[in-house]
């Protein structure tokens, strides 16, 4: 399990729907006990900030984000919930390694996280291309 950074900010909005995938019975089922522990670290040591204190500098759900991994390669995803999820079309779960890394975290920082065969691997976030808040849609 990785560490949360100290840096990292989460949106009440997040922090509720996250909250809300762990907790609720059917959705939980759904999620590696890994992926629970990991989302429950986040949730109770990152700072909850409202929704109109969001900077468009950090990660939400649904970011779409240009990441330059470890070996030099370009990677654009999209923070999605479990369901959504689709590694072929660059839908990022927020429940895996990648995805709980990515979540509150900003542009400028490298993540790290360790892939389900144990892999470590690192990032730097290059860009958001896409943010819900900063483009005013916060319904979803």
């Amino acid at each position: 399990m990785n560490a949360v950074p100290q840096d990292k900010l989460i949106t009440a909005l997040d922090h509720a729907r996250l909250l809300g995938m762990i907790t609720r019975p059917a959705s939980a089922a759904t999620l590696s006990r890994d992926a629970i522990d990991a989302a429950q670290e986040l949730l109770d040591s990152a700072p909850i900030i409202p929704i109109e204190e969001v900077t468009p500098d950090i990660i939400t759900m649904r970011s779409r984000v240009r990441l330059l991994n470890d070996k030099g390669d370009e990677m654009v995803v999209t923070l999605c919930y479990p369901a959504d999820a689709n590694l072929a079309q660059g839908q990022v779960s927020v429940m895996s390694p990648l995805g709980l890394s990515l979540i509150g975290s900003r542009t400028g920082q490298l993540v790290t996280w360790t892939a389900p065969n144990q892999t470590e691997h690192s990032a730097s976030i290059e860009e958001i291309l896409y943010q819900p808040e900063a483009a005013g849609d916060t319904t979803a």
